[in-house]
C-alpha cells in the first residue's frame, strides 16, 4: 500500500493501481529525442504488471505497530516482501517470459540493497539465486546480481524504462515535490540523460527534458481516504478502510517550466 499524507489523515493507493498509473504514463513514451519502447508489448506488460503480486495484500491494509499508521509497502516484513516480489514475476513467466524477467530484475535491485545491509541474510541470498536462475531461464542471460555490466544493452535499457515509469508514478502517488532521475535511456545504443520532475502542489508536475509524445499529459488515480493518521489496532484500521470514501486525485505532467 502507498500512503499519501493528506490534511487530516492518509490517502491509501494500492500498489497495483500505482503500476497501472505507471503504465498509462509510459504509454506516452517516445518523441523525436527519445526512442520508442521496443519490444513495446513485452516491456509495457512488465510496467503494467510489476506489482500484481500485491493485490491480495492491499485488499486489507496492515498496521505498523510502531506508530499506528497503515503500513506502507516500504515497511513490510522482509519475508513477506520476498514472497510478494516472487509472485509478481513468477505469475507472468509462462505467458510473458521477457516481461517476467524484467520484473524479476526490477526486484533484484531492491534485494541487492537488502544484501548490502546484511550480506549474510539467508532469505535475500536465496532470492538472489532464485532471480538469477529465473532471468537465465527466461532471457538466457546471466544477472549475477549485476544489473549494470551483466545484462545486454537492450535489456538494461528496458529495465531502466520500467524503473523510470515506476518512480514517476511513485512521485505522483506520494505527492513528492521534486525528483531527479538519472540514467534515463534516450535510445538503445546506450545513450542516456538525467530527467527532473518538479511540482509546487504534488499534483501538477513539470518534466525536463520531456521524454513523452505530448507536451501536456493528465491522469487520474483513485485511493481510499482515511480521516485520521493513527489507529489503535488492526480491526479499527480495517473498519475505517472498509468505510473509507474514494478520493480521486488528478495529475498533470507538462514539458519544462514550473509544475
Amino acid at each position: 500500500m502507498i500512503r499519501r499524507e493528506s490534511e487530516d489523515g492518509w490517502i491509501l493507493v494500492a500498489q497495483h493501481d500505482h503500476a497501472l498509473l505507471s503504465f498509462r504514463i509510459m504509454s506516452f513514451w517516445g518523441n523525436e529525442k527519445f526512442s520508442k519502447i521496443v519490444p513495446e508489448e513485452e516491456v509495457m506488460t512488465a510496467v503494467r504488471e510489476h506489482d500484481c503480486g500485491w493485490r491480495k495484500k492491499d485488499s486489507s491494509p496492515d498496521l505498523n505497530p510502531r506508530n499506528g499508521f497503515p503500513r506502507s509497502f516500504t515497511e513490510m516484513r522482509t519475508e513477506e516482501q520476498f514472497r510478494i516480489w516472487s509472485d509478481c514475476f513468477e505469475s507472468r513467466a509462462e505467458s510473458r517470459p521477457y516481461a517476467a524477467a524484467l520484473i524479476a530484475l526490477h526486484f533484484s535491485r531492491f534485494n541487492e540493497k537488502n544484501i548490502a545491509r546484511d550480506p549474510a541474510d539467508p532469505s535475500a541470498l536465496a532470492l538472489r539465486e532464485k532471480i538469477g536462475e529465473f532471468v537465465f531461464e527466461n532471457l538466457a542471460v546471466s544477472a549475477d546480481g549485476d544489473l549494470n555490466g551483466g545484462l545486454p544493452l537492450d535489456v538494461r535499457a528496458n529495465l531502466r524504462l520500467l524503473q523510470v515509469g515506476d518512480v514517476i508514478s511513485l512521485a505522483l502517488c506520494h505527492g513528492w515535490r521534486s525528483l531527479a532521475i538519472d540514467d534515463v535511456p534516450v535510445n538503445y545504443a546506450g545513450d542516456s540523460v538525467d530527467v527532473t520532475l518538479a511540482s509546487r502542489d504534488g499534483l501538477n508536475y513539470s518534466i525536463s527534458p520531456n521524454p513523452f509524445s505530448g507536451d501536456f499529459l493528465s491522469f487520474e488515480l483513485a485511493g481510499a481516504r482515511l480521516g485520521r493518521k493513527s489507529f489503535d489496532g488492526r480491526e479499527e484500521l480495517a473498519a475505517a478502510f472498509s468505510a473509507a470514501p474514494v478520493e480521486t486525485l488528478g495529475f498533470t505532467i507538462r514539458a519544462g517550466g514550473e509544475g
